[in-house]
């Protein structure tokens, strides 16, 4: 009890009365995974903005086995390939402009805009977390 005094008296010395907010910040999620306990399945889909640009521009192509490199699911964009390499940074490479390979090929009728290239990327470069939408389904 006395610490939380303390750290009161601090904040208002520090800030003044008229700038301590009125309530506590919210915590921030720290884990989208379910509590210990809980019931529920770990997330281990796609994100479903991300599901819906894969499946959009590469699912016709990569989801059904067209390719050699095939992937259907966020856990074949975790796997390595070429040494330590994930396949998610391989695609990563590919979506950019100029690239030696790119992704999907210039001839591909259908080209994702810059700004589902970006969300693509975003997530990638995060790491690409899970979310609660399948794989992609072959077209």
């Amino acid at each position: 009890m006395n610490r939380v005094f303390l750290l009161a008296t601090l904040l208002l010395a520090a800030c003044g009365p008229d700038q301590v907010p009125a309530t506590a910040p919210e915590p921030a999620a720290v884990d989208q995974q379910p509590q210990v306990g809980s019931t529920a399945a770990p997330l281990t889909g796609f994100p479903c903005d991300v599901r819906d640009v894969l499946q959009a521009n590469c699912a016709g192509c990569h989801a059904g086995g067209v390719y050699i490199r095939s992937f259907a699911s966020r856990a074949d964009f975790l796997q390595p390939i070429q040494g330590t390499t994930l396949l998610g940074a391989e695609v990563a490479l590919r979506l950019r402009p100029g690239a030696q390979a790119p992704m999907p090929p210039e001839r591909s009728q259908k080209q994702p805009t810059a700004a589902e290239r970006q969300l693509l990327e975003g997530w990638i470069q995060a790491g690409m977390p899970a979310g609660e939408c399948g794989p992609l389904l072959p077209r």
